[in-house]
């Protein structure tokens, strides 16, 4: 099979399972891929550069790699070694408010070392961000389901890569849809509407339980059950959170979603085409 940068990572595995051992020796970033889960959610949205991008290294890192176990490599035309990366890939409005400086810094890295959803914290600082102002996140990566969840709601992002850090910006440049069940498909009800929707489909749902499983587990169990849940079937989930990065992925792939809040760390939710 001859591949490129462009080479979506699901496309080499599925002529090679082998590659998994082959990228995941790369560097620690490239673990995820051994496990089934992750790797059936995430090997099919990220190419060869993304995850060169991801796991910090160079694309010809992970080329060479797969050279090595047989598959063949376009001839691409290859950035200078060591080049830096683009100084600034930010749209003209959130560029114009850091020259100008009106942005407000919130590094997280310090509460995701602790274990912690930095999450709540990102949005408290949104609410109360002055019009016209940005809102810089320093974190060690990029943060992909974050920008997907803003964008919805009307935030314009972009993103520098400094060092070791990357730094993401979030400024409101238009309306957002978030607020409307009828067209995210998001729905926050009671228990007992929870129960009456579950009602409808006695008999044909499967139901799971992730709150016991480490990030980003529960999403991915949540997404693999989603793959294989045959027509007129609906998944009943046992959460200890709303999971905030899931909601616009079950939004953008069409699924109907009710989600009851019954307690502390007691969440159940209820999706469906």
């Amino acid at each position: 099979m001859k591949i490129g940068t462009r080479t979506k990572i699901s496309d080499i595995l599925r002529h090679n399972i082998g590659a998994v051992e082959a990228i995941a020796a790369i560097n620690p970033h490239f673990n995820k891929l051994r496990n089934p889960i992750l790797r059936r959610v995430l090997a099919p949205r990220v190419t060869v550069a993304d995850a060169a991008r991801i796991g910090k290294c160079a694309p010809s890192d992970i080329l060479e790699r797969l050279r090595a176990i047989g598959f063949d490599i376009e001839d691409e035309t290859p950035a200078a070694p060591g080049a830096p990366a683009p100084a600034s890939s930010l749209p003209g409005l959130v560029e114009a408010a850091v020259r100008s400086g009106r942005v407000r810094v919130l590094d997280v890295r310090p509460v995701l070392e602790s274990g912690k959803d930095p999450f709540q914290l990102i949005m408290a600082e949104l609410k109360t961000l002055p019009e016209g102002h940005a809102l810089e996140v320093v974190n060690s990566f990029e943060p992909v389901p974050l920008i997907a969840i803003l964008g919805k709601q009307g935030f314009s992002s972009g993103v520098e890569h400094r060092g070791e850090a990357v730094h993401t910006f979030f400024l409101k440049t238009g309306p957002g849809q978030h607020d409307s069940g009828a067209e995210t498909g998001i729905f926050r009800v009671s228990p007992e509407a929870l129960e009456a929707e579950k009602a409808r489909y006695q008999g044909r749902f499967r139901e799971i339980d992730v709150r016991d499983l480490e990030m980003p587990l529960p999403m991915m169990t949540i997404l693999s059950e989603l793959e294989t849940l045959p027509d007129g079937e609906a998944l009943y989930v046992h959460h200890k959170k709303v999971p905030q990065y899931l909601l616009p992925e079950l939004a953008q792939r069409r699924y109907k979603t009710w989600i009851a809040e019954l307690g502390e760390g007691n969440v159940k939710m209820l999706i469906k085409r």
